[in-house]
């Protein structure tokens, strides 16, 4: 009985690991002395650092320093 209580609870674990939280994300940029805050949507933790990392690099082609980081 008790093996089988813990592999259920194993499961279960991995179960509840397994499902992402999506939510609005905050990826909040600063350049040239002004700061930017987007929005990102119904996002992973994962998909919005993504996203915002590559907001950093892409940032209208410009030269400019961006640095940009989820909030």
């Amino acid at each position: 009985m008790k093996k089988l209580f813990a592999l259920s609870s194993v499961i279960a674990l991995a179960a509840v690991l397994m499902v992402s939280c999506k939510k609005d994300r905050i990826c909040e940029c600063t350049y040239s002395g002004q700061t930017e805050k987007v929005t990102l949507t119904d996002a992973t933790k994962r998909q919005a650092k993504d996203a915002c990392i590559t907001r950093s690099y892409d940032f209208g082609g410009t030269s400019m320093k961006v640095e940009c980081e989820l909030k």
